[in-house]
């Protein structure tokens, strides 16, 4: 202890132009990572920020179809009110469309035409509603329900994140006003019909709030837990993925130049499907565990799809990361992991209909296919599940080719390495033969 204090005094300050050189380095490196990090904030993150921006102005391709089923004033009064506040504020509202009766002639139409994603919100009028508003109005019907008249269809488990914060709550302040302003028409022209007649008015007040509606989530984003096997967890996919990556590159320059060169890239190419296969079984053993239904909509096949999906979109983001890693290195790998993260999660998370044109490659990204396919099996969404699969695979074979590649020019760049292991490794075998020989000889 004595021995490391003296020698601790006799190092130089940071200052000391002893270090003029280190110093210099170290300088040179803080002001390239600085500007990588800089490049960062502004460059990268900037692509969550600007989808996050943009949402705000795209309000009106968040479709809303108002299907007129009823054919009287309560159909006909919500499809003009929705009209009228498209109108009034085109850009600030959602996007109300009123189609005709022919396009959805029944509620088995339009919950098909919701399921196949053909708008993001369906308001039918069901059939009759006029009449038994009109019924209860004169005759005091008791058993009338006004929030029955309108239907509200709705996939929260399509996109949580925009259904929860800009959808439902513009659509339930449109709805809201549409019953006081339908309310408050239908009392005033009942009141005038009804002047000096009593027993009219007292029926007339039985049912105060003559219209309502009625909100149907047809895919609930349930489990709770379901959020971990979807958004959240599709993230943790992609940061498993670069671990393994970092992890198994050690492994493998530990390996480099012992064993011949051919076995060396079979090895590499195979190494990272089969680690992810075992990966993938044991993430999906995890949601399992923690009770999130895969059988849902698919029966038990849909185990299988979603251990089939989660493999295939972790090996396309390890082949692209192995691959950019063996390209450039670190700390530029880091970067462009950061980067894969951000790009992936906004095209994941956001429709790219919301999004500015810049986004519309994210329609190509595998994260965005690996979400939408996990949606369909664990919530019952649109099933996409072969285009979902085609994009994922095709980003591996992408990946598959470019390895070969990848790794000649890695192992290039570590061939101090490889010709080490390679000399320790035939020096051990020449001294293995020796004392094989000599034995022999001695027998």
């Amino acid at each position: 202890m004595e021995t490391l204090r003296r020698n601790e005094r006799h190092l130089p300050s940071f200052w000391s132009p002893i270090l003029a050189e280190d110093r210099k380095k170290w300088f040179k490196m803080t002001s390239l990572f600085m500007v990588l990090l800089t490049a960062i904030i502004f460059g990268i993150l900037s692509i969550y920020w600007g989808a996050v921006h943009s949402l705000q102005f795209n309000l009106d391709v968040a479709t809303v179809t108002i299907i007129d089923l009823d054919g009287g004033e309560i159909g006909q009064a919500i499809q003009a009110f929705g009209q009228a506040s498209r109108s009034a504020t085109p850009k600030d509202t959602l996007g109300y469309v009123s189609p005709g009766v022919n396009q959805y002639p029944t509620q088995e139409a339009a919950l098909k035409a919701l399921q196949n994603e053909d708008f993001w919100v369906g308001i039918v009028a069901v059939p009759g509603a006029t009449d038994r508003m009109n019924t209860a109005l004169t005759t005091g019907n008791n058993s009338y329900k006004p929030n029955e008249a309108l239907q509200v269809l709705y996939q929260e488990g399509r996109n949580a994140l925009i259904i929860s914060e800009l959808i439902l709550p513009k659509l339930t302040t449109f709805l809201n006003e549409f019953v006081s302003n339908f309310t408050t028409n239908k009392q005033s022209s009942l009141l005038q019909q009804n002047e000096g007649n009593a027993a009219a008015l007292a029926t007339q007040l039985r049912t105060p709030i003559p219209v309502g509606f009625t909100l149907v989530n047809k895919a609930p984003y349930m489990p709770t837990t379901a959020e971990a096997s979807t958004e959240i967890g599709s993230i943790y996919i992609i940061i498993a993925s670069f671990i393994t990556v970092i992890m198994f590159e050690q492994l493998f320059l530990q390996l480099l130049g012992k064993v011949g060169t051919r076995t060396f890239y079979l090895l590499r190419m195979a190494a990272l499907p089969v680690i992810f296969l075992l990966l993938s079984a044991i993430y999906l053993l995890l949601s399992v565990v923690w009770q999130v239904p895969f059988d849902r909509h698919y029966g038990t096949a849909g185990y299988v799809i979603y251990w089939l999906l989660s493999w295939c979109g972790m090996i396309s983001f390890g082949l692209t990361i192995s691959n950019v890693n063996d390209l450039i290195g670190q700390p530029f790998t880091a970067v462009f992991f950061v980067f894969w993260v951000v790009s992936n999660v906004t095209a994941g998370f956001y429709p790219i209909e919301f999004l500015s044109n810049f986004y519309r490659w994210g329609l190509a990204w595998p994260f965005r296919h690996l979400l939408t396919g996990s949606k369909a099996v664990i919530f019952g969404t649109k099933n996409t599940l072969g285009l979902n699969f085609g994009v994922i695979i095709a980003w591996i074979a992408v990946g598959l080719l470019v390895q070969p590649l990848a790794i000649f020019l890695w192992m290039r760049k570590n061939k101090a390495r490889v010709e080490q292991n390679r000399n320790d490794v035939l020096k051990r075998t020449k001294d293995v033969r020796q004392d094989t020989s000599s034995i022999s000889e001695s027998i």
